[in-house]
């Protein structure tokens, strides 16, 4: 086969750079994926599936406008030449990108009409993701029930799909509404199958995101030690993997269970840093959820002042990005300062 530089590509080279740049996206090498895809821009431009794992990579490093770009050309492409499995899950990969840079509305548009599409096109994956995702809305509204209904329509999809990176998926963040429901039980049985599953499927990536999740359950349900540990073990994974959004969130956990350790100034620095990161890489729903956090934290150390500025600016953002059980939750810590 011919590499980058080449003057000649085949569609068996094309083929090749496919499977490898897709391997590399199962395996959460976005950094890789970037650099691999950013040096084969020639091929990349015309084929649907390297534009939109190229849009992939970059927006999960980040990289929103750049990564929005090349998923809207992979979109394009696919549109032109009728290839409706890229056609989806561009339009649902849209939808994240727009949830990431807090434009709720647009995501929304976006997985809705992917979701559509999806069922027609007979793709159940990304019937399964584009349920996922609006699940997450739905939990991020309050919507408890709803967002039950969205990760059991996902659970089905990827059942019947053979998807077993989508279950992990729809494990991890249906534990997560049972945890804000104050569901303990049920959170952690969630959280204990999704951890499980990422390790038979052998995703560092997936692996780091719900262990990171099940150390969060883990501080809800008065077990700091064992939270402490397991968010630890996700930061290094991040780490390992080059996912500063990701070790961002480790971190907020982190500093959650620093806390109830009695640790509140290294919770605090966690916390700052968490903050920052997400502000520098357009993550306003973890950068809102870190200040809510050192509201709580300073709250409880007696910083009233300190609290109500950290939880005003939370509640700012959580407004904004139309999370409304999180702005009650921000208004009654106010009412008490």
């Amino acid at each position: 086969m011919r590499w980058p530089g080449s003057t000649t590509v085949t569609a068996a080279d094309v083929l090749e750079r496919v499977h490898h740049a897709g391997r590399l996206a199962e395996s959460g090498r976005f950094a890789a994926l970037a650099t691999y895809l950013d040096g084969i821009e020639d091929e990349v431009r015309t084929s649907p599936t390297l534009a939109f794992l190229r849009g992939l990579a970059h927006a999960r490093l980040g990289r929103h406008a750049e990564g929005g770009r090349w998923v809207a050309a992979a979109l394009e492409l696919a549109l032109a030449r009728g290839d409706r499995t890229v056609e989806v899950r561009a339009l649902n990969a849209l939808g994240a990108i727009a949830w990431e840079q807090g434009a709720i509305e647009t995501a929304t548009d976006h997985f809705r009409h992917a979701l559509a599409e999806a069922e027609r096109a007979g793709d159940l994956a990304t019937v399964g993701r584009c349920s996922v995702n609006l699940g997450i809305i739905a939990n991020l509204r309050g919507e408890y029930e709803r967002a039950v209904g969205a990760y059991t329509l996902a659970m089905a999809a990827f059942q019947r799909a053979a998807f077993a990176w989508g279950l992990v998926v729809a494990h991890h963040n249906l534990g997560i509404t049972y945890r804000d429901q104050g569901d303990l039980v049920r959170a952690r049985d969630m959280a204990d199958r999704a951890v499980e599953g990422a390790a038979r499927a052998g995703d560092l990536a997936l692996g780091a995101q719900v262990a990171a999740g099940r150390a969060e359950v883990r501080v809800a349900a008065g077990a700091p030690v064992a939270a402490r540990v397991e968010a630890e073990r996700a930061l290094g994974m991040h780490e390992r993997l080059g996912d500063v959004v990701g070790a961002a969130e480790d971190r907020r956990i982190l500093a959650a269970a620093l806390a109830a350790l009695g640790d509140a100034a290294g919770a605090e620095r966690l916390l700052g840093t968490a903050a920052e990161a997400a502000e520098r890489h357009g993550r306003p729903l973890l950068a809102a959820a870190a200040r809510r956090d050192l509201a709580a934290l300073l709250a409880a150390a007696g910083r009233r002042d300190e609290a109500a500025d950290a939880a005003h600016a939370a509640r700012v953002a959580f407004s904004g990005l139309g999370a409304a059980a999180e702005v009650r939750k921000l208004d009654a810590l106010l009412a008490r300062l």
